[in-house]
């Protein structure tokens, strides 16, 4: 199983790297979206969902990115600080 930070998949598929993925599988958009939409409205779930979708090389890079670990099928994040504040950081980061 490998994994990577989400900061790392994302400069690798703007630059085009050939071991890069372009998008989050299935799995990973649901673990995503189920990590930073506890607790959001419908309209935010709905805008988190069509965001996860867009190409990887389309996001800009933002250094709390490098914090999110992406597996085969899952998604992790490692917390600095306080939770609660980097979940809201990382959705408003995303939108």
């Amino acid at each position: 199983m490998k994994q990577y930070n989400l900061d790392s998949a994302i400069y690798d598929s703007y630059y085009r790297k050939a071991n890069a993925i372009n998008t989050l599988n299935d799995k990973q958009r649901e673990a995503f979206l189920s990590l930073i939409g506890k607790g959001c409205r419908k309209n935010t779930k709905e805008k988190l969902a069509l965001r996860l979708q867009v190409p990887l090389s389309l996001w800009k890079r933002y250094g709390i990115y490098s914090r999110v670990i992406l597996t085969d099928n899952d998604v992790e994040y490692i917390c600095g600080q306080s939770w609660n504040d980097e979940m809201r950081t990382l959705r408003e980061c995303i939108l």
